[in-house]
C-alpha cells in the first residue's frame, strides 16, 4: 500500500505543477575529414569570396518565429471564473474542457459541440486522436466520449486506479482488489471486454499502441529500500507475455510507445527501451521532475530548480544517444510535446522547440496560464479566470 501511496502522491504532485548530434563512429572518419579539410584549407583562395556571408543568411532563415502573442477574439475570451477543477485538452480538430463535473468539446471558434456530466469525486482525463476516457480515481465509474457524444459509460465493482485510452478507441482500465494489487481490463473501441490481465505487483502506468492490439504497462515493487519497475509488452490475441524487461530500479510514473521502442519516466530518471526490452538510454535528474510529455519520437520533460524560482528543461529523442537541456529563470506550467516541436508554457511566454533544442517560435503572454492545448497554428490557453486562443505558427 505503500507503493500506492507513494505513485498517488508524486503523480498529483506532477499534476499540480507539470535528446545533440552523435559522436564520429571511428578514427578512420576523422582521419578523412582531416585530409579532406586539409585540402580545402590550402585550395582556400579559389573559393572562400562565394561563402561571404553565408552564417549571417543561414541565421536569417532558421531564426524563431516571433508571434506576437495577441489574443483572438470572437467567442474569446470563455468565462471559467466559476468553475473549478479545470483541465484543458484536445480531441481530434476540437479542444476540451473539464470544469466541475462536466466534459465539454469545443470547436475553434469557441462554440460548444458536446458535452456531458461526469459527476466524479476525484475525475482523471485521458485523451488521443478520437476518445476521451474521464474516470473516478479511486471510484467506479467511467466514461468514453468522442467528438459529438457519449460512446459509453460504465460501473465497476472494484475500484479504478488508472486508465489510458488507445487512438483507436480501445480503453484500458486498471483496479485493484482483494485478490490482486493490480487487474487490468481491456474494452475495445464498443464497450466490449476483449482482455484481462492479473498482477501481483503495482500496475502505476499503461499505454495502449495505436493499432488497439496489445499494450505496455509498467508494474513497480519495493525490495531493499528501492523501488524496482518491470515493464511488460502485453498482446491482446495471446496468452502469453510477448516481452518484459529486467527489473529497473525507478518508479514508473508513464511508459509508452516510441519509434522501435518504448520511453519509461520514473521518478528518478528517463528512460529509452528496444523493442527487446534493453536500456538504450537512461537520463538521470538533476532536479525534482515537475511535468513531462511524450511522442513516438520525443520526450520533453520539466524540473524545478532547487534554491530558485527557474526550472530545467531536456528534450529527448527516440533515434539519439544525448538529450537536449537547458534551463529557464522562469518556472515550466505545462509541457505538450508532438513529434516534431515540443512546446514549453512559462509565466510570461510560450516556446516551441525543435527536436535539438533550437527555438521554433515563441509568444509573449501577458498573465499566467496554468495548462495550454496545441491545435495546428492555434493554442488554447487555460488561465484561473478563462480560456484565451492565440495564433502560434512557426
Amino acid at each position: 500500500m505503500s507503493s500506492v501511496n507513494a505513485f498517488e502522491t508524486d503523480m498529483k504532485k506532477l499534476r499540480r505543477k507539470r535528446r545533440t548530434k552523435r559522436y564520429v563512429k571511428n578514427i578512420a572518419f576523422i582521419a578523412v575529414i582531416v585530409v579532406v579539410s586539409g585540402l580545402i584549407y590550402l585550395s582556400r583562395d579559389a573559393w572562400l569570396s562565394y561563402f561571404d556571408g553565408i552564417l549571417e543568411r543561414a541565421q536569417a532563415s532558421n531564426s524563431a518565429v516571433m508571434n506576437d502573442g495577441e489574443l483572438l477574439g470572437g467567442n474569446y475570451p470563455i468565462d471559467i471564473s466559476k468553475k473549478t477543477n479545470t483541465t484543458i485538452g484536445r480531441l481530434q480538430k476540437n479542444w476540451t474542457l473539464f470544469a466541475d463535473t462536466t466534459f465539454y468539446v469545443y470547436n475553434p471558434s469557441g462554440d460548444i459541440v458536446y458535452s456531458e456530466q461526469a459527476p466524479y469525486t476525484n475525475p482523471i482525463v485521458e485523451e488521443s486522436e478520437k476518445r476521451a476516457l474521464i474516470y473516478d480515481q479511486g471510484g467506479y465509474n467511467f466514461t468514453v466520449a468522442g467528438p459529438k457524444n457519449e460512446i459509453y459509460s460504465k460501473r465497476l465493482t472494484d475500484q479504478i486506479l488508472l486508465g489510458a485510452v488507445g487512438s483507436d478507441g480501445s480503453v484500458a482500465i486498471v483496479t485493484a482488489n482483494d485478490k490482486f494489487a493490480s487487474y487490468l481490463t481491456v474494452f475495445d473501441k464498443n464497450g466490449s471486454e476483449i482482455y484481462h490481465w492479473a498482477d501481483g505487483t503495482m500496475i502505476t502506468a499503461v499505454a495502449v499502441n495505436s493499432s488497439g492490439r496489445g499494450c505496455l504497462i509498467a508494474s513497480t515493487y519495493a525490495r531493499g529500500g528501492t523501488y524496482r519497475t518491470v515493464v511488460t509488452r502485453l498482446d491482446f490475441n495471446s496468452e502469453e507475455v510477448e516481452m518484459q524487461t529486467s527489473p529497473i530500479e525507478t518508479l514508473g510514473f508513464a511508459v509508452d510507445y516510441c519509434d522501435d521502442g518504448i520511453w519509461l519516466v520514473g521518478r528518478d530518471a528517463l528512460y529509452r527501451l528496444t523493442e527487446e526490452g534493453e536500456v538504450a538510454l537512461s537520463y538521470e535528474y538533476s532536479f525534482d521532475l515537475t511535468d513531462f510529455s511524450l511522442s513516438e519520437r520525443l520526450a520533453a520533460l520539466a524540473f524545478e530548480s532547487v534554491g530558485s524560482s527557474g526550472s530545467s528543461i531536456v528534450i529527448a529523442r527516440s533515434d539519439a544517444e544525448e538529450v537536449y537541456e537547458t534551463s529557464s529563470d522562469s518556472e515550466v506550467n505545462d509541457v505538450y510535446v508532438s513529434d516534431t516541436a515540443a512546446y514549453f508554457c512559462y509565466d510570461s511566454r510560450i516556446d516551441a522547440l525543435d527536436r535539438t533544442g533550437s527555438l521554433l517560435a515563441t509568444a509573449p503572454l501577458d498573465t499566467v496560464y496554468r495548462e495550454f492545448a496545441v491545435l495546428g497554428d492555434d493554442i488554447y490557453l487555460l488561465g484561473y479566470h478563462s480560456v484565451e486562443k492565440t495564433e502560434f505558427a512557426f
